[in-house]
């Protein structure tokens, strides 16, 4: 076993001077195609290189590295090989299997292996591969599963229904004599238990209008007609047409030559690092102030962070194993039944680190931030890279980190507040999703998403809500734009937190607040006091009426002060499902029946709503973990927060999103002794 470097307080970690915009220890990958729209497919020349580097050329990674393109080709190597894999097979993941918790906390450093899951037409296998000697453990068959929607099964879905007859005859009853301006989006259809879907892997396939338009193709629906089609007999189903709606004028764009009324330019703005920035990136491992993590991209649950721990005084403090989101629930308000299939995972059937957007600087990040490449396999298990999928920047808020005047003296000291932040946009579809993972000075880690991009909307007659009919036609949704009702929805994230504060052994400390009398002697009539929730065992926190606090606390050490160290975990977008239960959406997104779940820890046990929730028919993830009753006292325990927002939709979301931002925070609540930010400097010292 080889131990790998942990970055210390008084280690001094070099960013890569050849390329800092990328990860160290990358394999340079020479990308034969850039067109992402179109398949996101690369080409990789030297097959036989990589295998070679990957079996013993390339230095050790971090044992929760990536797999880099290296070591995705050489484990596609070993399965075509095998006669596991061939030119038809397509596959679903080729990522790191994690080494066990243990070693990885132990500092060693195991051998590398790859978790492969493989397609080939509706069947799916699993397999681990081990990099250094090629041995192959599997692969194993999948039953009664369907992996999440492929990026060339959308090309497929897409082309099948515009070759159909009956969806061309449809067409043309709406005047259409030419295709060549629509674009056609294939999408989920969920699981609602009629004979159709039995035995069938299936898209649902809208259209949309594009006229031309640059910035958006979802704004003009085709309202009224799609087709279903069964990707595993390569064939259109049926297509369905219920009745012509007209398509609205358009297009709409986003370009500042749409906009007649566009304001005066304003003066700059900017956020800037004149002497250099302090966050240092060492391969994976980023360091800045006392914050140290490691940080990957995965295909499935975009960015991954590892091992964040507090180093002072000579050691590391681990506050947070891992993180991630697990599972993402969209389910709209509309049972028609162009509409009624619509209730997404997000991240289980199409994938948040595949679909990461290429970082503008400026916009999308500070033009300051580095920005990282990520490598991903491909459908054909090609290795991909993705350009500038994640940044990492710091900003200055522009508000106190703390401060204090004293009116008696005329006294004044504060600090300014600046935070490290990672951030990836994943484009799901009509939605984009900023999703930070946000370090402070302070001790916390915050998770903020910001919803942009388009509402999904359906076509309607109305042009606007004094036209005869229109409020027949917003019952579940609103008017947004003259043609386009947006449609009413919810969004729930599960976030994956493996909280290990100051160890694995922690406990759950749920806490009411609870109003109670005043004792005699005093004007006083009423206080309130926190009272302990008794959860001794794994489940869902359904809070009652009255506030509470949730926290992860370590029983098992006391600080100076007496007290046991922990993290508080307060959500700022909580709302549950008002769906109900027995509901077919809801029974596949169980997790977002309440706010918060706690669970025993187990590796295995990753996805909030099971590993394959496209098509699924419910009751995997977190109810089925929870249902096995594990201790959760004094021990390895994962908390999984729901981070989730109704959206009733508004003419201001048109024809973009304005970003609406979300958040989880974990804060610490005795785990220092005195307020970590007191020890920032007034200014910079060289």
């Amino acid at each position: 076993m080889t131990a790998y470097p942990s970055p210390s307080v008084s280690e001094t970690i070099r960013p890569n001077t050849r390329n800092p915009s990328r990860f160290d220890g990358e394999a340079a990958v020479m990308r034969t195609a850039t067109d992402r729209g179109r398949g996101m497919r690369a080409g990789w020349a030297h097959w036989g290189l990589a295998a070679w580097l990957a079996l013993g050329g390339v230095a050790a990674a971090h044992p929760l590295d990536p797999l880099d393109a290296a070591e995705i080709g050489a484990a596609v190597a070993a399965l075509r090989r095998a006669g596991a894999a061939d030119d038809a097979t397509r596959f679903v993941a080729v990522d790191l299997a994690e080494p066990p918790k243990p070693a990885v906390l132990a500092g060693q450093a195991p051998p590398r292996r790859a978790h492969v899951v493989l397609r080939r037409g509706t069947g799916m296998a699993e397999a681990e591969v081990d990099l250094a000697t090629g041995r192959i453990d599997g692969p194993r068959s999948i039953a009664d599963a369907q992996s999440g929607v492929l990026l060339e099964e959308w090309e497929t879905a897409a082309k099948l229904t515009m070759a159909h007859p009956e969806w061309q005859a449809a067409m043309r009853k709406r005047g259409y004599t030419a295709f060549g301006t629509l674009f056609c989006a294939p999408l989920t259809v969920g699981w609602f238990d009629t004979a159709e879907e039995r035995g069938r892997r299936l898209l649902r396939v809208p259209c949309y209008e594009t006229g031309g338009a640059r910035t958006t193709v979802h704004g003009r629906p085709i309202e009224g007609l799609f087709a279903i089609v069964d990707l595993g007999a390569g064939a259109v189903v049926r297509v369905v047409d219920t009745g012509v709606v007209p398509v609205r004028a358009g297009p709409d764009r986003a370009d500042e030559a749409s906009f007649p009324d566009l304001r005066a330019p304003m003066r700059p703005v900017l956020q800037s690092a004149p002497l250099g920035g302090n966050a240092v990136i060492a391969g994976h491992q980023l360091s800045w102030d006392h914050w140290r993590f490691h940080l990957r991209l995965d295909r499935r649950f975009g960015p991954v962070v590892s091992l964040a721990r507090w180093a002072e005084d000579g050691r590391d403090r681990m506050v947070l194993y891992q993180g991630h989101a697990s599972e993402m629930f969209v389910p709209y308000m509309d049972a028609s039944e162009a509409w009624y299939f619509r209730s997404y995972m997000d991240i289980g059937e199409y994938g948040f680190g595949a679909l990461s957007s290429e970082l503008q600087a400026g916009t999308d990040c500070p033009a300051h931030a580095n920005f990282l490449d990520a490598t991903l396999p491909g459908d054909d298990g090609k290795p991909l890279v993705l350009p500038r999928a994640l940044c990492v920047f710091e900003r200055n808020t522009g508000a106190p980190a703390w401060r204090h005047a004293e009116i008696v003296d005329q006294t004044y000291e504060g600090r300014p507040e600046v935070e490290l932040v990672v951030r990836s946009i994943p484009t799901v579809g009509n939605y984009d999703y900023v999703m930070d993972w946000v370090f402070t000075a302070r001790g916390e880690i915050r998770i903020d998403v910001g919803a942009t991009g388009m509402d999904a909307v359906r076509g309607v007659a109305a042009q606007s809500m004094a036209d005869p009919g229109a409020a027949a036609e917003v019952t579940t949704g609103t008017l947004v734009a003259p043609g386009a009702v947006g449609i009413w929805h919810d969004h729930y994230i599960s976030f994956r937190l493996d909280l290990d504060v100051d160890g694995q052994a922690n406990s759950f400390l749920r806490e009411r607040l609870a109003p109670r009398a005043a004792e005699a002697g005093t004007p006083r009539r009423s206080l309130w006091a926190p009272e302990r929730i008794p959860m001794p065992r794994e489940g869902a926190v359904e809070p009652g009426h009255g506030p509470e606090t949730w926290r992860v606390v370590n029983p098992g050490t006391t600080t100076s002060l007496g007290h046991n160290p922990g993290y508080e975990v307060i959500l700022g977008h909580g709302a549950t499902s008002l769906l109900d239960r027995r509901d077919f959406p809801q029974r596949r997104a169980a997790f977002t029946g309440a706010p918060l779940w706690v669970t025993g820890y187990d590796a295995a046990e990753r996805h909030a709503a099971g590993p394959w929730p496209n098509q699924a028919q419910g009751g995997d993830g977190l109810p089925r973990f929870v249902a096995q009753g594990r201790s959760i006292d004094n021990a390895d325990l994962v908390v999984w927060a729901t981070m989730g927002f109704h959206h009733l939709t508004r003419p201001e979301d048109w024809p973009v999103l304005p970003t609406k931002w979300h958040r989880i925070e974990l804060k610490p609540y005795g785990f220092f002794t005195r307020n970590p930010a007191m020890t920032l400097r007034r200014e910079f010292r060289q």
